[in-house]
């Protein structure tokens, strides 16, 4: 209907706050009565109250608030909404302060109560926010999506998972379809509690109601997989979000690869290197020590297992692509090529060392010394050096 139409300020004060210019729908309100002949009303305040709380000008939405009674507009629930979340946000106001503000809604919404359970779950009163599910649903106020997902987050964090998949079982019989947040959150909390069995079947159910799992899910489910030794189920995690379009990244590589290496599975954690590396997933400013770490820890794998030829192998690769190593793995390397009699590959990685300013320890020293002086020729030489020394004398 012609009167249930958007009026055009509030309109542009929502694209100023789109397009992260508060300050800007600010200016158009207090400009509007003079310049465009548009007379201020409860939506337009709110418009640009809910623009000022986004984006953090508090001090200056309370002074718009206060203009907003003296210019005789009540506050309406959408305006109550806005300072229930410019309470809940600012860290530095008690969150009572946000419920005292939803007390005194006349008829507080779905919105309302879904930004104060919010407030009071960050705040660690999951309790109270129960409290306050309760109470809106005896009150006739249908939750949300954005209800439940918020509690069963939260519940899964503080590892209350039976509750948590209690409430995800009821958005079913309520007629409200979790969306892929709600899944990931409730998935992500049982991995982190050693339930990864539950947290697979969770992923089915949601592969089977075509909400495709992003990499972040995919990710809490290897991590979980590999934590409980679940290795082989983590291998077909990974294949089937690559059948699924979704591309690994090195930290979801990592979980995997550093799992198999625990599981003393070194040579299938390489082949897992490769594929990282023959995908193009190179290190950056903010990946770089992840990648050494990987690659350390699948040489030390490698080495533990005497596979020293592939051990040497990863490690020219780290070489090559720049990765730092750490002087543990220097050292075991040095140590494992010695004993293989490795002895130019061993004298290789000392010059690696020496060139990173990685001065070798003593038993690094001792390690390749011991090599050399084993072989016949060398100590047959150096003892007739030293019978020639002894004789000049």
């Amino acid at each position: 209907a012609p009167g249930d139409a958007d009026p055009p300020s509030p309109s542009l004060h929502r694209a100023y706050s789109l397009a992260h210019q508060p300050l800007a729908a600010l200016h158009l309100f207090r400009s509007m009565p003079s310049a465009l002949g548009l007379p201020h009303s409860a939506r337009s305040y709110t418009a640009v109250l809910a623009a000022l709380v986004a984006h953090s000008h508090l001090s200056l939405a309370r002074s718009l608030l206060a203009d907003m009674r003296a210019a005789g507009f009540a506050p309406t629930t959408a305006t109550y909404n806005v300072l229930v979340k410019a309470h809940c946000s600012d860290a530095a106001v008690p969150i009572d302060d946000a419920v005292r503000v939803f007390r005194n809604i006349p008829k507080p919404d779905a919105c309302s109560y879904n930004t104060v359970i919010d407030g009071l779950c960050r705040r660690g009163r999951l309790p109270e926010a129960r409290d306050l599910f309760a109470e809106m649903i005896a009150n006739g106020t249908a939750p949300t999506v954005v209800t439940y997902t918020t509690l069963i987050h939260w519940l899964a964090r503080e590892a209350c998972f039976d509750d948590a998949l209690k409430l995800f079982d009821e958005m079913a019989r309520r007629g409200i379809m979790p969306n892929v947040v709600t899944y990931s959150s409730l998935i992500d909390g049982l991995c982190k509690g050693g339930r990864a069995a539950s947290a697979v079947e969770l992923l089915d159910r949601m592969v089977k109601e075509r909400k495709l799992p992003n990499t972040i899910t995919y990710s809490s489910v290897i991590d979980g997989l590999c934590k409980e030794g679940c290795l082989g189920q983590a291998m077909e995690i990974l294949d089937r979000m690559r059948l699924q379009g979704r591309k690994p990244d090195a930290g979801l590589f990592g979980k995997l690869i550093v799992g198999l290496c625990d599981a003393g599975r070194a040579l299938e954690a390489s082949n897992y290197l490769d594929e990282m590396n023959f995908a193009g997933i190179r290190p950056n400013r903010l990946t770089w020590s992840l990648h050494g770490r990987i690659n350390d820890a699948v040489v030390t794998a490698l080495c533990s297992k005497g596979e020293v030829v592939r051990a040497f192998q990863v490690y020219q690769s780290m070489r090559t692509r720049g990765i730092s190593t750490k002087p543990t793995t220097f050292h075991l390397l040095v140590e494992c090529l010695s004993k293989k009699n490795n002895l130019e590959k061993a004298a290789h990685v000392v010059r690696d060392m020496l060139s990173e300013r990685c001065i070798p320890e003593r038993e690094t020293w001792d390690t390749i010394v011991r090599a050399y002086w084993s072989k016949k020729k060398v100590r047959q030489e150096a003892e007739e050096m030293w019978s020639q020394l002894t004789v000049s004398n």
